[in-house]
């Protein structure tokens, strides 16, 4: 949390003897648990530069997501991390910072992820059994996302991020450790087999008699929607 308000703030510094800039919270974050905050400077009637930051403390999946999972390997999993967005804005008006704009990004994200459940049947005992892992997942994306922005008043504005979407580098990597027999190293292989047929991206993964290892990556990457309020100077 430290380093992301540093980041802000060194940003920020760079402009704060210039007119016309704004410092916002994005208020939908908060309900997830993240603090997300941007720093925009108007650069000109049409334009902007932002600089966007997020901390998400570690945190457990919702009940709703692990209510579903009847294995129950989700209830331990816990995440946190965060990301940094510079963007360049573009606002159709000729009023910047106010209304309809597009803003092409790039996002840099990490985050860390505990106690990953993999499920397995010991064809010896024909028990199901699980791994569990621990890594981090790291995107790197370049997108454009459009949204609206208003202004209340002379020192407030009200900013909508309507959707993004963007391509680029997703990837996860997770490793947990253990005392893997032939025939354990086996079943886990035909696990992962099987989960590898069943979801979009590609998966790949390495077994030994020590640990066991995955690595998963999407070609796209989605932003999600925003509203942030900001007071400008």
């Amino acid at each position: 949390m430290k380093k992301t308000i540093t980041l802000c703030l060194i940003f920020a510094s760079i402009f704060v003897q210039a007119q016309d800039n704004q410092i916002k919270l994005n208020l939908f974050s908060l309900f997830v648990g993240n603090f997300s905050l941007q720093f925009e400077h108007k650069i000109s009637d049409h334009s902007s530069l932002c600089f966007g930051a997020s901390y998400l403390p570690s945190r457990n999946l919702p009940t709703a997501i692990t209510s579903q999972d009847s294995t129950g390997n989700l209830d331990g999993l816990s995440f946190s991390g965060f990301s940094f967005t510079p963007e360049y804005r573009y606002y159709f008006s000729g009023k910047a910072p106010k209304g309809f704009y597009l803003a092409p990004y790039i996002r840099y994200s990490k985050y860390s992820v505990e106690k990953v459940g993999i499920d397995y049947t010991n064809t010896s005992t024909n028990q199901t059994q699980t791994v569990y892992l621990a890594g981090e997942m790291k995107t790197i994306v370049v997108g454009l996302m459009i949204g609206s922005q208003w202004t209340l008043g002379e020192h407030f504005t009200l900013d909508w991020w309507i959707m993004g979407a963007g391509v680029g580098s997703n990837k996860s990597t997770f490793t947990g450790y253990g005392d893997f027999s032939p025939s354990d190293i086996a079943d886990i292989k035909s696990s992962m087999e099987d989960t590898k047929g069943n979801i979009p991206g590609t998966l790949s993964y390495e077994v030994n008699s020590t640990s066991a290892s995955i690595s998963y990556s999407l070609p796209v990457a989605f932003r999600g929607a925003g509203l942030c309020l900001g007071y400008r100077f």
